[in-house]
C-alpha cells in the first residue's frame, strides 16, 4: 500500500527564512534525485479522462513516481464558485477518512500546475459497472460476489456514519484484474457531523422514493435502496434469482423494512438453500415411490407369468 505522505506536496501559506531554505534544499535534493523525470514529484503525461456535463467537476489522469493517478477538480469556469469548493472539500474530507479494498482510496489534496486544487485519487483500470450489465456479460456467480463486494463497502460506511447517496453503476468501477470492485464519487456524499449542503440528492432512478421529498435527510436506508436497484439490474444482467430477491427486499417501499445489504443476500441464499433442501427431500421420496412402485409391477408380472406357466 503506498504512504499517503508522499503526496503531501502542498506549500505552506507561510514561512520564514529558515523555511525558506528548507524549502531550496529539499527542492535541489529532489530535482538530485529525479533520474532524469523519473520520479519527478511533479505530475506528468496529464489527460482529460472524464468531464461532468451537468456538474461542477472533472478528472484527469496523470503520472508520478512511474505511477498512475485520478486527479479530480473544478471546471475552469467554476474555480471560483464558492459551493463547488465546499462540495470539493467535503468530499476529500470524507474520501480521505476511508480506508476498504472496494472503495476508491484519496491519497491527498494538491495544487497541480495548469489545473489548480485537485483530489489525488487511486488510479483504477476498470470499466463502469453499467457497461458490464449492458453487456450482459455476467455469470450468476459474478454477480453474486460483486454484490457482497459492494454490500460490504456499504455497510463499512454506514459504519463510520457516512451516507454515498449516489450509489449506481455509473458510479462503480470492476478492476480488468481480478474484477474487483471500487465505488467511486462521493461529490455527493454526506456524513452526520456535517451542516452544509444537506439538500436531497441522487440519481432518480435508484434514489429512495422517500429522498424526493423537500425535507428528506441522508439515511443508510436510502443507501441500501439505490443498492437494491443496482442488485436488480445484476440479477437481470446474470439471471441470479437469489439477487433478484436480495434486490426485492431492499427496495421495501418502508425504509424500517430494509435491511442490510448484506444480510439481504445471505438470507435470500439460505431461503434457496432451504427450498433447495426440501426440493431434494421431495424428489428423493418421490423417487423412492417410483423404484417401489416399478419393483412392485415386476414383481406382480413375475407371480402372473409364474402362474399362468404353472
Amino acid at each position: 500500500m503506498e504512504s499517503r505522505d508522499e503526496y503531501n506536496d502542498s506549500v505552506p501559506l507561510s514561512m520564514d527564512d529558515n523555511d525558506s531554505d528548507s524549502s531550496i534544499h529539499a527542492d535541489e535534493e529532489s530535482a538530485r534525485l529525479d533520474f532524469a523525470g523519473i520520479f519527478s514529484n511533479k505530475f506528468s503525461n496529464i489527460s482529460l479522462l472524464y468531464s461532468s456535463s451537468n456538474g461542477a467537476t472533472e478528472i484527469h489522469t496523470a503520472t508520478r513516481y512511474g505511477k498512475r493517478f485520478a486527479l479530480k477538480g473544478l471546471k475552469k469556469d467554476r474555480l471560483d464558485d464558492p459551493i463547488s469548493n465546499m462540495c470539493l472539500a467535503k468530499e476529500f474530507e470524507i474520501g480521505i477518512s476511508l480506508d476498504h479494498p472496494n472503495i476508491r482510496r484519496t491519497l491527498g489534496l494538491e495544487n497541480v500546475d495548469t489545473l489548480g486544487k485537485r483530489i489525488v485519487l487511486e488510479y483504477i483500470d476498470g470499466i463502469r459497472l453499467s457497461e458490464m450489465i449492458s453487456e450482459k456479460s455476467i455469470s450468476p456467480e459474478k454477480a453474486n460476489a460483486m454484490a457482497l463486494q459492494m454490500a460490504d463497502a456499504v455497510r463499512y460506511l454506514h459504519g463510520k456514519q457516512i451516507f454515498h447517496r449516489d450509489l449506481k453503476p455509473d458510479n462503480i468501477l470492476v478492476s480488468h484484474q481480478g474484477g474487483n470492485v471500487k465505488i467511486i464519487d462521493f461529490n455527493l456524499s454526506d456524513r452526520d457531523d456535517y451542516v452544509i449542503l444537506k439538500h436531497p440528492a441522487g440519481s432518480k432512478r435508484y434514489m429512495a422514493p422517500e429522498q424526493s421529498e423537500p425535507d428528506a435527510t441522508p439515511t443508510a436506508e436510502a443507501d441500501i435502496y439505490s443498492l437494491g436497484v443496482i442488485f436488480s439490474d445484476l440479477a437481470d444482467a446474470s439471471g441470479n434469482r437469489s439477487l433478484a430477491r436480495a434486490a426485492a427486499r431492499c427496495m421495501h417501499p418502508d425504509p424500517a423494512m430494509r435491511m442490510n445489504g448484506l444480510d439481504m443476500i445471505e438470507a435470500s441464499y439460505e431461503e434457496e438453500d432451504e427450498n433447495a433442501s426440501w426440493a431434494t427431500q421431495i424428489l428423493s421420496s418421490q423417487a423412492l415411490t417410483y423404484i417401489l412402485s416399478g419393483l412392485c409391477i415386476m414383481l406382480a408380472a413375475f407371480i402372473t407369468i409364474h402362474y399362468i406357466n404353472f
